[in-house]
């Protein structure tokens, strides 16, 4: 299941990995919720989680990667009905405007069904009791580009990146420089304008 959730541009995202355990009427739950800046890393978390509990019934999981209107959002429901393990997990992280982050709900079926409200309530409870043990930062996009530009303007190119509170990500010299660097997304138009004004247009700007 994938969707598109548009947070806004400031988002929070776990700074490192937690846990919490609760029971519901026999039903033992596993809240694992760790940071993933990428769709791999929160595959690979699902994984490990799923192998360090192989026994358990259910591993339903919710990610997001990202802000606004690039957002990644997946979520699982793991075998249990539909719509009461994954979706109400990841509603509880766009409540929060948490991103970057995975949480995985590892159940052990207690021999009672607790019917879809239950479940559903128990997995929002996997990402609420999560979170709220969890050490969060704050976060803003950025965006990155590759620029090429001649010798002579790159002093006023490196000060309007930092300016900026950008970053130089990597720098090649050759016929011309090739510089790799990282603005934050809301000073998007800022950045393209300066850049334009200060290679008097000879420059290129290439957005990744």
């Amino acid at each position: 299941m994938k969707e598109h959730y548009d947070a806004g541009q400031i988002y929070h995202a776990p700074i490192s990995s937690k846990r919490v355990c609760f029971s519901v009427r026999g039903s033992r739950f596993i809240a694992t919720l760790a940071p993933a800046a990428d769709e791999n890393t929160a595959r690979k978390v699902i994984e490990k989680v799923s192998t360090e509990f192989p026994d358990a019934t259910h591993h339903a999981y919710a990610y997001r990667i990202g802000s606004g209107s690039d957002t990644i959002e997946r979520s699982s429901d793991a075998r249990e009905p539909a719509g009461t393990a994954g979706p109400p997990m990841l509603r509880v992280l766009q409540g929060g405007n948490v991103s970057d982050a995975v949480i995985i709900g590892t159940r052990y079926f207690g021999g009672t069904k607790l019917g879809i409200g239950g479940l559903t309530r128990a997995y929002r409870d996997c990402a609420r009791k999560a979170l709220e043990t969890a050490k969060l930062t704050t976060k803003e996009p950025l965006t990155t580009y590759k620029l090429e530009l001649a010798y002579e303007e790159l002093g006023v190119v490196s000060r309007l990146v930092e300016s900026l509170e950008g970053t130089v990500l990597n720098i090649n010299y050759s016929d011309y420089v090739e510089i790799k660097v990282s603005i934050p997304s809301r000073d998007k138009e800022t950045f393209k304008n300066g850049f334009e004004s200060a290679c008097r247009g000879h420059g290129k700007l290439s957005e990744f």
